[in-house]
């Protein structure tokens, strides 16, 4: 795909968010940017905030989104330079992403510091609470300011120096154009852009010792790193430099590790012997081997740490208080260099070995969950029932990974690919991430959904892989579970598109309304049925809310608004007071006016409950046929092979014994349903003791297990 036919494609993406939330395009393009860099782990959940207004002097100030960094304490900007236009624009120059971009972005920082926002601009704008909390917040361990457009750059700015503010803020600079989007794309779950250079040390160098042979796939190096240096490199890229899941516990944490930076400040000579030192990964490196026979490291592209983050960013903490002295303390590295091609799936493995020994969940990694393929086959096989007179049924698309969608389009003719844009379309498109937005609302936790998508998918996470280990929680997951969570979605999207339109909406905070108006729907209909439910199935049959829900849904955004626009404390950020539970509490517990006929789109708990037993034993007929399926598909000879294993090992019972010799004699003898999930069972637990299947079917069971 070219970068012509790649920005068509997000035009397209932005024009239907654009649509579905009946926003403008300016910020529909940040929204869409902004999801897609934050999912890719290059930015932290943002919040926008589109503000262009002269400031004082006569300055231009402008933003369109702002973050706070857990990770490394740093805040960030965002401002859109949005051309939009269907021709292929000329390229930015670094001139126009400062004058248009940077400065005015700075100017808003500026100007929030002295407090000259805060004293001219009403209190009901979102950008009077970003300059409040700029204003009344500790400094920021780094500002760090980022450019989004439509428009591509020269492949030469590859980097803007830095700066620093009145106060000795440190300030970084990104562009994140149509160029880099796509590389983005590309490589999947490689980072973009971050390239890490050691040359500068003494020696030329980072002195490292090889710890691998024999694989095309991974290198493996020791080193020890200069506690300064670690340091630095994370000062410089913040928190691009964690992987995500370490990231996410650190965020959680909040604390930096007391003993370290003791061990910092008194005993620097014995940090090496105290702390477990690091493990990173990297995509590519560049060496050099010395006339004395060893190996120095010169440059790591897209380096992660995975494991040390609480190392690194106390190195980070002491250097900036300048306890840290150079040349004192040295850190151990464990570097793995894994190829784009197995990085989507090794990187997570040598994440989850490497955090084994701390506190992170299993939840943290649910992005490689088989819940996520589960609902995608659902997603493919599944039909919406036409509207509005058409002809044609079309799938809700889930994006189990980002770019799926537009992956499945690349290398097809342009007849099959408007017949596929016909029966998938954009607008019908849902990420991971939207799901479980959308979920946390309606499961009454708007203020876990105004955290953003990843607090939001951190709290899905969590609930799924509990109910996951629960057969019979597990066999609700199916068909008419997904019906039910598209009809939450379509009601989300509603309320969006409402809170939009209203009178009464006077710009800012629509995500926060969207959040807590459909869980207070959602409450009110178990307040009215007494344990009862919203009927999603009626709203899937007719893919819209329908003018009762969305009368409804207006009234209880309005309600809703006056919640989060009456803080307890006045002046509190009203983003803030919506991520708190006492402001769950407040709205869940507001009394909304109920509209007539309301009640039929309410179904009773005893209706709920047949309802989840009918999709509980049509789920459980499913996993059998699947189960089936699968062993039939390996084959006789590997359940032999598996048969044997067992047997040497004593891996499998009495009854494991009898459904590996009717496998053994497929198509002879068909395994029973039950026989079959056993069976899957088995080959699992022999696979984990050293079994390998060369057959390469076998790596589909791990869908069904």
């Amino acid at each position: 795909m070219t970068e012509e036919e790649f920005r068509a494609d997000l035009l397209a993406a932005v024009a239907s968010r654009a649509e579905v939330e009946a926003c403008g395009s300016r910020e529909a393009f940040t929204l869409e940017m902004l999801e897609r860099l934050s999912e890719s782990g290059e930015v932290p959940d943002a919040e926008c905030c589109t503000e262009t207004l002269t400031g004082q002097r006569g300055r231009k100030l402008e933003v369109d989104a702002w973050a706070n960094d857990e990770a490394d304490g740093s805040l960030h900007l965002f401002v859109a330079l949005w051309d939009g236009g269907a021709n292929y624009p000329p390229s930015i120059t670094l001139t126009d992403a400062r004058d248009q971009g940077f400065n005015r972005a700075l100017g808003v920082f500026d100007q929030s510091r002295d407090g000259w926002l805060t004293d001219n601009i009403e209190e009901s704008r979102p950008l009077w609470a970003l300059a409040r909390h700029i204003r009344s917040a500790p400094l920021p361990t780094a500002l760090r300011v980022h450019v989004l457009t439509d428009r591509p750059i020269s492949e030469r700015l590859r980097e803007i120096p830095g700066n620093q503010t009145r106060e000795h803020v440190r300030v970084t600079f990104q562009i994140w154009d149509v160029t880099r989007l796509k590389r983005i794309h590309d490589a999947r779950s490689v980072r973009d852009d971050l390239v890490v250079d050691f040359s500068h040390l003494a020696g030329g160098g980072l002195p490292v010792l090889p710890a691998s042979m024999g694989s095309d796939e991974y290198d493996g190096y020791l080193a020890v790193i200069p506690g300064e240096v670690l340091a630095e490199i994370y000062i410089r890229h913040g928190s691009r430099l964690l992987e995500g899941n370490v990231r996410t516990f650190l965020g959680r944490s909040g604390k930096v590790n007391k003993g370290i930076a003791a061990t910092i400040a008194t005993d620097p000579a014995k940090f090496f012997a105290y702390n477990n030192g690091i493990a990173a990964t990297a995509s590519e490196v560049a060496t050099v081997r010395r006339g004395d026979g060893s190996i120095v490291l010169t440059s790591a592209t897209d380096l992660q740490i995975v494991n040390g983050a609480q190392t690194t960013a106390s190195l980070a903490a002491a250097a900036r208080v300048r306890t840290l002295v150079g040349g004192t303390v040295f850190v151990p590295m464990k570097l793995s260099v894994v190829t784009p091609t197995v990085a989507s799936d090794l990187i997570p493995l040598i994440s989850r070995f490497a955090n084994s020994q701390n506190g992170v969940r299993p939840s943290d990694f649910f992005a490689n969950h088989p819940f996520h393929r589960h609902i995608e086959k659902i997603s493919r096989r599944l039909l919406a029932p036409a509207v509005a007179g058409s002809q044609v049924q079309t799938h809700w698309y889930y994006e189990r990974a980002r770019g799926q969608y537009l992956n499945d389009q690349v290398g097809l003719t342009a007849g099959k690919r408007n017949q596929f844009l016909l029966m998938n379309p954009r607008r019908q498109v849902i990420t991971k991430t939207d799901l479980a937005k959308v979920e946390c609302s309606f499961n009454l936790e708007p203020d876990i959904a105004c955290k953003g998508a990843e607090k939001s998918f951190i709290q899905f996470a969590e609930r799924v892989t509990k109910d996951w280990l629960d057969e019979r929680k597990r066999t609700l997951y199916g068909d008419d579970w997904y019906r039910a969570a598209i009809a939450r979605v379509v009601l989300f999207r509603a309320t969006e598109a409402l809170v939009s339109k209203a009178p009464w909406y006077e710009g800012g905070y629509r995500a926060q309304i969207v959040a807590y108006a459909t869980a207070r729907l959602a409450a009110l209909a178990v307040a009215q049925t007494d344990g009862g439910r919203l009927d999603f199935l009626r709203v899937w049959t007719a893919q819209a809310a329908g003018d009762v829900l969305e009368k409804q849904l207006l009234l209880v955004a309005e309600a809703m608004m006056t919640v989060l626009r009456s803080p307890p404390q006045a002046g509190q950020n009203v983003s803030e007071w919506a991520k708190q539970q006492a402001c769950r509490r407040a709205a869940l517990e507001t009394d909304v006016p109920v509209l007539p006929g309301l009640d039929r789109f309410f179904i009773g708990r005893t209706d709920v409950r047949a309802a989840e037993r009918d999709q509980r034993e049509a789920e459980q007929i499913t996993e059998g046929l699947a189960a089936v399926e699968e062993v039939i598909a390996l084959g006789a000879e590997a359940w032999r092979a598996v048969r044997s294993f067992a047997r040497d090992k004593k891996l499998a019972s009495f009854d494991d014994g009898r459904a590996l010799d009717i496998a053994s004699a497929i198509p002879r003898s068909i395994p029973t349903d039950s026989q079959a999930k056993r069976l899957l069972v088995v080959l699992q637990r022999c696979k984990d003791a050293g079994l390998e299947i060369r057959d390469h079917r076998a790596s589909a069971f791990q869908d069904v297990i």
